[in-house]
């Protein structure tokens, strides 16, 4: 069932000076919103004998490569994604052991991968999604119009 459009970001919604007009219809998510932490640092467990252990290795190579794609291109990923990295880095290790020819990847395993990643806004479809909610119009760009630049995150 759809649900309608996004709400638009609580910073995109002060800047624009909704919040000042109307500050009842704001106050439970001005009181949700605060700013996360960043991703961090692989799970303790993966790196914790990486040398010695070939699937922790993979493992934090390809959570190197999902951070290094979101740090190249959005910049969104913080603490509440955690869970969902790790999930994706597990399905992609099974994924890419399966076309080595060591064990089997399910459909299902390959359309969990798209859904994460979707959900991070690592697809094309969904990257201008994703960039749209994140993108905070410059003051200085004029009224209506969006900045060519990026500005603050909301994660």
């Amino acid at each position: 069932m759809p649900r309608g459009r996004p709400p638009k970001p609580l910073k995109v919604l002060e800047m624009s000076g909704a919040v000042r007009k109307n500050p009842g219809r704001y106050r439970t998510r001005r009181a949700a919103a605060k700013k996360l932490p960043s991703l961090g640092p692989p799970p303790a467990e993966w790196t914790v004998g990486k040398d010695s252990n070939g699937r922790l290795a993979h493992l934090l190579k390809i959570w190197g490569e999902i951070v290094d794609q979101d740090t190249a291109a959005l910049r969104v990923l913080n603490v509440s994604h955690r869970m969902l990295v790790k999930n994706t880095c597990l399905l992609q290790y099974k994924v890419e052991r399966a076309n080595e020819g060591y064990g089997k990847a399910t459909s299902g395993d390959y359309a969990q991968i798209e859904k994460n990643l979707a959900k991070m806004g690592m697809t094309p479809a969904d990257s201008a999604r994703v960039a749209e909610a994140v993108r905070v119009p410059d003051r200085e760009a004029g009224a209506g119009r969006p900045s060519a630049s990026w500005g603050e995150y909301v994660g």
